[in-house]
């Protein structure tokens, strides 16, 4: 029976040492769960505050002259946001799609008026034909003195594994661009 309270004795007392180690040391603090996480996503306002861009951070932004391009991060959809001074959205959506060149009739397009975003008068979506695994279509936002326009082409699987990604980008679309404000100075510190 001695036995039997003395190696019960040593166990507990081994337990209580545990215990103490992982949980009583007031020296060492438990770690902590950490995560860096990208934000979800990234904006963009145009030099001239005709439009700006809510879009994923996964994508990436290139100002060209004309233009800005958005590219997914496997570079088989890209997204193309200019501003063009045509006046008919429809007209300008034709012409930057390609459609125009073919012969009247030859290519089948769906065009649909969808609702404008902010300050936007007209909106419109066409969607051209898909040929060889690609697809394009673009929105035409009449806007002021001129049309904003949103091309999307890519590859017809990327752009259906995207579709999230593109709905975000079309309407996350700001037009205009939100106004940013200068950072003010603080007063000049007086002398006394």
């Amino acid at each position: 029976m001695k036995n039997a309270v003395f190696l019960l004795s040593v166990w507990v007392g081994i337990i209580v040492a545990a215990y103490a180690m992982v949980y009583w040391d007031p020296g060492i603090e438990p770690p902590l769960p950490i995560s860096v996480v990208e934000p979800a996503e990234s904006r963009y306002a145009e030099p001239d505050g005709r439009f700006g861009l809510v879009f994923p951070s996964s994508w990436e932004l290139e100002e060209t002259e004309t233009s800005v391009l958005l590219s997914d991060p496997s570079a088989k959809i890209e997204v193309r946001v200019s501003s063009v001074e045509q006046l008919v959205p429809e007209a300008a959506l034709l012409l930057a799609l390609g459609i125009v060149e073919a012969e009247p009739g030859s290519v089948p397009v769906a065009v649909e008026e969808v609702a404008p975003p902010g300050a936007a008068e007209r909106a419109v979506k066409i969607t051209g034909p898909a040929t060889d695994g690609n697809a394009s279509y673009g929105f035409a936002y009449l806007y002021e003195e001129g049309t904003i326009l949103l091309l999307v082409r890519g590859d017809e699987a990327a752009l259906e594994d995207r579709a999230a990604d593109l709905d975000r980008i079309e309407s996350g679309i700001l037009i205009p661009a939100p106004e940013t404000r200068p950072i003010e100075e603080p007063p000049p510190a007086v002398e006394l």
